[in-house]
């Protein structure tokens, strides 16, 4: 497989979802790019500008989108779309700042280039990963019939994460384009964007352009985070990292004012930016909350003399060295590290021996970045009880791991400035061999993304073949709409509170409810089906088919095939089965 050719294959294919996509991103990122020039004017340089405003963008469509969402409920979807037009004709009449074309067309050059790799991932797929993906399909379809209604729809299930869903559902719907389809594009644009965001910081602490291209390699195709998270089909997550790194940028801006002067306009773009991240992912709240308290403690810390600052610094370590074995040793949290020791190991080595450099030579921002992530990790253990979840904790295992990758390649970029300049003072006449060990170590990240990094979906997650969507449209055809259906599920759970038995989808069945709008009815993929009592209890719950996939998870098709009398086979192809229950009289 060449991701290349498979990602320009992808693209051409979906061409007109790609260029409807950025071009709503790209009226954030103009827009964005357009007020920090104006507001912040020589003290941000337009390198600067474009990192920032390529994460900054979500804010202003997030808005647009609630405000669209409102005009259309207001009064029709026709209103929304006029009042949209009429604000993005706006705000470029009255922002027409000047773009440095040299710097944008460089950045457009590498955009296109990661989209390209990232579109690969779905040159294969039908439709999203994961469990996950359901629902955000089916909050992103309520949203959509909404605009169509001109009601707000009412739903059965839960809301939230609601930004990313009406994000998605105002640009899927003004542009008539295909729910799953949207939502597989638009996530791997997202990702391709993500890289450029982590550019601003680093540059900016170190003044170094290696630095920080470096840090922004590391997240886009060093570690494999935040890329899984496709394969997990967080959507919501992976917007809101992109948002997380402009409030880091904004934060950083009011943590250096001596770089940027104090401007209140800073503190205004925070708070919008902050609320936006919070309609986008909760959790990110609790993020923010960790930061403020790291940075405090940084700044206490860095008051204090050197011999306390030491014992500090071996205090910190201690501590993380008892999170790293807290979560070994407790179930399901010692996946997070074990993701990145399996998939990362050669890139992990790498950090961590420039992560003493870049103690030596980032002190403070070093010891932040740890704080933070220590405090992150300690969040896996506080309980909280919330109304419909009950016991949760304050973060969960795949929201750490997938933030973990942006603390670990910070550090990198740190680590390789401080790289240099203590070669620079041990060995200064070998201006050969400094350069020689920047070209090494970005040669290093490229290699292994090229041995190592997965392009494509992992066979864990890929729960519908094209076997099941022929079983789909059969179902659709032959089945009543008020039948109940069997599917297979599992226990799962992120948190070390969590009760493992809520049911988990493990297969295409858990796509039989938004594409078909027939009730489904979960049962382990262990039961017994050749039991009396089983068949007894089928028959009482008035569950008229059962559906097995593909999945390594999913149910027996030997078992069931095995007992022709009870379950009766009505379709039937290598990777999907639909079986009728008989004998229920």
């Amino acid at each position: 497989m060449n991701p290349w050719l498979d990602g320009l294959l992808v693209f051409f294919e979906n061409i007109r979802i790609v260029l409807v996509i950025l071009l709503v991103i790209l009226w954030g990122f103009l827009l964005t790019h357009g007020l920090l020039k104006r507001f912040l004017g020589d003290s941000i340089t337009e390198a600067d500008l474009l990192s920032l405003s390529s994460a900054g963008w979500v804010v202003p469509v997030l808005f647009l989108s609630l405000l669209t969402f409102g005009v259309s409920i207001i009064f029709n979807a026709v209103m929304g779309g006029i009042f949209a037009g009429a604000v993005i004709l706006i705000s470029f009449i009255s922002l027409r700042e000047k773009i440095d074309w040299p710097y944008f067309l460089l950045f457009s050059i590498i955009l296109f280039a990661s989209i390209i790799l990232r579109l690969a991932f779905i040159k294969n797929l039908s439709l999203p990963l994961y469990f996950d993906s359901v629902e955000h399909y089916r909050l992103i379809d309520v949203i959509i019939r909404s605009y169509q209604l001109g009601t707000p729809i009412e739903s059965s299930g839960s809301f939230y994460h609601l930004g990313f869903h009406f994000v998605s559902a105002g640009i899927a719907y003004f542009s008539h384009t295909n729910i799953a389809r949207f939502m597989l594009v638009f996530g791997q644009v997202v990702l391709a964007i993500l890289p450029t965001s982590l550019f601003f910081v680093v540059r900016r602490e170190t003044g170094s352009i290696p630095a920080a291209f470096l840090s922004s390699l590391l997240v886009g195709f060093g570690f494999h985070m935040p890329g899984h998270l496709m394969n997990w089909g967080k959507y919501p997550a992976l917007l809101s990292l992109v948002c997380i790194l402009f409030v880091f940028g904004l934060a950083y801006m009011i943590y250096r004012p001596a770089q940027f002067g104090k401007r209140k306009v800073l503190f205004v773009l925070l708070g919008f930016s902050i609320l936006a991240s919070a309609l986008i992912h909760t959790r990110t709240l609790i993020l923010y909350g960790l930061m403020f308290i790291a940075a405090l403690m940084t700044l206490i810390w860095s008051r204090l003399s050197k011999t306390y600052k030491l014992i500090g610094w071996g205090l910190l370590l201690t501590f993380f060295i008892a999170l790293i074995y807290a979560t070994q040793i407790t179930p399901p949290l010692d996946l997070l590290f074990a993701g990145y020791l399996k998939n990362d190991s050669w890139i992990l080595i790498l950090v961590l021996v420039l992560v003493v450099f870049s103690a030596i030579h980032y002190t403070e921002s070093t010891f932040f970045l740890f704080v933070w992530f220590f405090l992150c990790g300690l969040c896996l253990f506080i309980p909280i009880t919330l109304p419909t979840y009950g016991i949760q904790t304050l973060l969960d295992r795949p929201f750490v791991q997938m933030f973990s990758c942006i603390p670990l390649s910070i550090l990198g970029g740190l680590g390789l400035l401080g790289l240099m300049k203590t070669t620079i003072r041990l060995l200064p006449d070998l201006k050969l061999l400094q350069r020689f060990i920047t070209l090494f170590i970005f040669g290093f990240v490229l290699l292994n993304a090229d041995l190592h990094y997965k392009f494509y979906p992992s066979d864990c997650c890929n729960f519908v073949s094209r076997d099941d969507l022929a079983a789909f449209a059969w179902m659709d055809n032959n089945i009543p709409s008020d039948a109940k259906i069997l599917a297979a599920s599992t226990g799962l759970y992120v948190t070390s509170y969590e009760s493992s038995q809520t049911p988990t989808g493990v297969d295409a069945g858990i796509w039989i409810p938004p594409l078909l709008s027939r009730p489904i009815v979960f049962a382990g993929r262990d039961i017994r089906f050749d039991s009396d009592e089983v068949h007894t209890d089928l028959c009482n719950q008035r569950i008229d088919f059962i559906y097995a996939g593909g999945t390594s998870q999913s149910f027996d098709f030997q078992q069931l095939d095995g007992l022709p009398e009870w379950y009766l086979q009505m379709f039937a192809l290598p990777s999907a089965r639909v079986y009728k229950i008989a004998a229920c009289g």
